[in-house]
């Protein structure tokens, strides 16, 4: 199942690395570099889980935001520390936190905490689901999430991709930077766009990845991935997607 982060940093050291082992485990990882837009995301996504660096803002910034997302929501909450401080990690055990790990960063263990983290988790919401409290409470029924595009239907819920009912078999990062480009259609975007619109971060350097995923994008959608009609280059700028 595929489940979404929420990663605070401003370290680009610390993002690359976590982003790449969290695509392994097909996790989608939200980067932010403020509170304020931590606490936006929470709000207005579903997130699985916090990733919080220490250092990117304000300590006592850091404590009013982690009390604030306790009270919105009951979801693992990783502090992310330069060095160990015992006054510091005190505080954010009293605001609830799950874990306070110190670099140097183990990045499988980071992986493998969050998966104990998501099943207790689990256990917990099971427990509560059972709980006679909740036993009278009406369910909304949710609206259907999917979108069209010409022959393909994009299934926002299960985060596949579907032409004749076939699953197309995208990765993580090629849905998410399929559905960009359909919020943008006719929109000439340029690398950097999707970089920050699709990795959520200024990669510089980093604009052969786009490329690459454009290819694999349009191996998967396009009828002739050669001579696209719908994902198509602009030279010298980056791409648009011709509705």
């Amino acid at each position: 199942m595929i489940k979404h982060l929420l990663l605070m940093t401003k370290q680009l050291p610390l993002f690359i690395p976590i982003n790449a082992y969290c695509n392994e485990q097909n996790w989608f990882v939200h980067n932010t570099t403020s509170s304020d837009e931590a606490l936006t995301i929470l709000k207005t996504q579903t997130v699985a889980a916090v990733l919080w660096d220490t250092t990117s803002v304000d300590f006592n910034e850091t404590l009013t935001a982690i009390s604030h997302m306790r009270e919105k929501v009951m979801i693992p909450i990783i502090m992310l520390a330069k060095e160990r401080n015992p006054e510091q990690m005190q505080q954010l055990f009293h605001h609830h936190v799950d874990d306070y790990l110190v670099e140097p960063f183990d990045y499988p263990e980071i992986i493998a905490i969050l998966k104990q983290r998501f099943w207790l988790y689990d256990q917990i919401t099971d427990a509560n689901t059972e709980s006679p409290d909740t036993a009278h409470q009406t369910v909304e029924p949710s609206a259907p999430k999917q979108l069209t595009f010409n022959n393909l239907t994009i299934d926002l819920q299960h985060y596949r991709v579907l032409r004749d009912d076939q699953d197309l078999g995208l990765t993580p990062k090629e849905f998410k930077l399929l559905h960009y480009l359909i919020q943008h259609p006719n929109q000439v975007l340029s690398r950097e766009q999707l970089l920050q619109g699709v990795w959520d971060y200024d990669i510089l350097g980093n604009s052969r990845m786009v490329d690459i995923h454009i290819s694999h994008l349009r191996d998967k959608i396009e009828p002739d991935p050669q001579n696209p009609i719908w994902l198509q280059t602009v030279r010298g700028f980056g791409y648009v997607l011709k509705n």
